[in-house]
Formats: C-alpha cells, sequence, structure tokens
C-alpha cells in the first residue's frame, strides 16, 4: 500500500450538510508531528467523542477508519485541539491509485500520511496557555497565583478559563481513558 499525504479539511456544519451516501473504508497514518502527546478522537456525530489512541511526540500509528468518521486531535494533557493541515477537524476520503500502469483500471487504496501539527496561535496565546499550563503542573493552587499576579483583570480572568478547559478535559479525558482500558 502506498502513502500519500491528505489534503481534504472542512468543518462540522459543512461536513453535516454533505455527508457521504456510501460508507467506505478509509486508509490512514496519523503522525503527531509535535512535541505534545496527543489523544486521537473519532466521531460519527458532534454529541459522541470516542478516544481512539494516545500519541506520544513524533509517534504515528496506521489506521483504518471510514469516510463517515470526523477526526480531531487533543493535547493529552491541556485537551488543547491540535490540527491537520491548519484545520481543527479532518475527514477522511478514500485514495485510490492505478495498481498497474499499464492497467489504470485497476485501482488500489492508498494510506493517507495525516501530519498532525500544533495550532497557529497569537503570541499573547502561547505566553498564556504556557503559563497557566506550567501553574497547573508546578502549584497546587493554580487560581491564588494568578490572582496575584500583577497584571490587567482581563488576563487574569483569561488564564482563569484556560485553566478551567484544562481541568475539565483532564477529568473527562480521564474518565474516557477509564472506560476505553475497562473494554480491553
Amino acid at each position: 500500500m502506498a502513502m500519500q499525504i491528505a489534503r481534504n479539511n472542512r468543518e462540522w456544519g459543512e461536513h453535516l450538510r454533505a455527508m457521504p451516501q456510501e460508507e467506505v473504508e478509509v486508509y490512514v497514518l496519523f503522525v503527531n508531528t509535535t512535541n505534545r502527546t496527543v489523544d486521537l478522537y473519532w466521531v460519527r456525530d458532534p454529541d459522541t467523542e470516542n478516544i481512539q489512541v494516545t500519541l506520544k511526540p513524533n509517534e504515528g500509528v496506521p489506521v483504518n477508519t471510514y469516510n463517515t468518521h470526523i477526526w480531531f486531535f487533543r493535547d493529552y494533557y491541556t485537551g488543547e485541539r491540535m490540527h491537520v493541515r491548519s484545520q481543527r477537524l479532518f475527514f477522511p476520503v478514500r485514495i485510490r491509485v492505478p495498481r498497474n500502469p499499464q492497467q489504470p483500471e485497476e485501482l488500489c487504496d492508498v494510506r493517507s500520511q495525516i501530519l498532525i501539527h500544533f495550532p497557529l496561535r497569537t503570541l499573547r496565546d502561547n505566553c498564556l496557555w504556557l503559563i497557566v499550563r506550567w501553574l497547573k503542573r508546578t502549584y497546587d493552587a493554580p487560581r491564588e497565583y494568578i490572582n496575584s499576579y500583577m497584571i490587567p483583570v482581563t488576563l487574569k480572568q483569561q488564564m482563569h478559563i484556560l485553566l478551567n478547559t484544562i481541568e475539565a478535559y483532564c477529568s473527562q479525558a480521564n474518565q474516557m481513558r477509564r472506560r476505553m482500558r475497562n473494554r480491553r
């Protein structure tokens, strides 16, 4: 099976309006190009998230999925969304190429390489994420440290929002991981 870089991405609304009529198997190789541990999720509808696998930095995993599955990727520790081709969601598309150049009508499936990367962020967002992640790992009461900083209230509020996001994700993801381990 040959490899090819995937080039398809859309957002939820556009994909749900154009759901494929026929479900077909799609072969992909997800590669984590970030320096973070990343959870891979697949969904069939926007209300159900399923953790498929966790990838360490520079690790890859071959996955057989379907064109009706939607994939997204989150930092294992913070829940921050990673991207594929600068998009938050990945929509698999079956890729077929001629098996033999002399017989172009005979097609074979190709496994697409899907490169997971860090999202493009502003310097301000980068700094806030780094500080909040560091506080969460370092201190038992990170909110007290945020409140004690001599910075504008709006920055403190944004840091609290990020901290709430990280804590909520950690709790939710740990429950999903436990359920996934119990099924195995």
